[in-house]
């Protein structure tokens, strides 16, 4: 009942503009009257890398929607006519993250979660840019051209070098203390590539074999096949609609 209520408050627009008004977080990172671009995507799919390495590559403030990963962001997004960025990676790398992060002892809740954001993204896909993990990672700069391409705007495009990115890197990680209030980096938390996890990704990683695990991964991974054939250079995007 309680994961019914919460996915389907994610989705709705007005119950996220309604919190705006109640919940800082809501407030601060949801989309405002003043926001000029929205980045969302499910949990561990890039989206602080995307949001800092895009930060650094502007010469002026951008107001950003952004780290609800919410589908009503989304939705909000392509109802104002908004430059919107949908990150997304495999569901296998995604949930296990995502399954690390939260301590959680199966990846079948995380699997559950993916659908879920993934579906309200699909019916969304020609109004928005998708942009997969392993492209964001490697070249933000040429997702933000894909961004400006399709929505005739002129953000800056980071500069993917090994200094900018050990930069972005160093944001990341202060991020990650600041949150936690230690002064050692959670591996298991930090939104940067980390051995450690990996040695825990592998331990979790035959759960992909067993039921339910299996069947949501097959689903979840068909999906993620379609919004990538979906995620190729668009035309520009329609008026937005009222």
């Amino acid at each position: 009942m309680y994961q019914a209520l919460r996915r389907a408050i994610r989705s709705s627009p007005l119950c996220h503009q309604v919190m705006r008004h109640f919940i800082e977080r809501y407030h601060r990172l949801g989309v405002r009257p003043d926001t000029q671009v929205v980045l969302e995507g499910y949990q561990r799919c890039s989206n602080s890398f995307a949001t800092v390495a895009f930060m650094h590559a502007q010469t002026e403030p951008v107001s950003i929607a952004h780290h609800l990963h919410s589908v009503a962001q989304i939705k909000l997004g392509v109802r104002r006519g908004l430059p919107t960025l949908v990150l997304i990676r495999e569901p296998r790398g995604a949930t296990l993250s995502f399954t690390i992060r939260r301590e959680l002892p199966s990846v079948v809740w995380a699997l559950e979660e993916y659908l879920d954001f993934y579906r309200g993204v699909e019916p969304l896909a020609d109004r928005v840019v998708i942009a997969d993990f392993t492209e964001t990672t490697a070249d933000m700069g040429a997702v933000t051209r894909r961004l400006n391409e399709r929505f005739g705007t002129h953000f800056g495009e980071f500069d993917h070098t090994e200094e900018n990115v050990e930069a972005v890197y160093r944001e990341l990680e202060q991020i990650e203390q600041d949150a936690s209030g230690e002064t050692e980096v959670r591996e298991t938390h930090v939104a940067r590539p980390s051995e450690a996890r990996q040695a825990l990704k592998e331990k979790l990683a035959a759960q992909f074999e067993q039921s339910p695990a299996r069947e949501l991964y097959a689903e979840a991974s068909a999906l993620y096949a379609q919004l990538r054939q979906q995620s190729a250079p668009q035309s520009p995007a329609p008026s937005p609609s009222h």
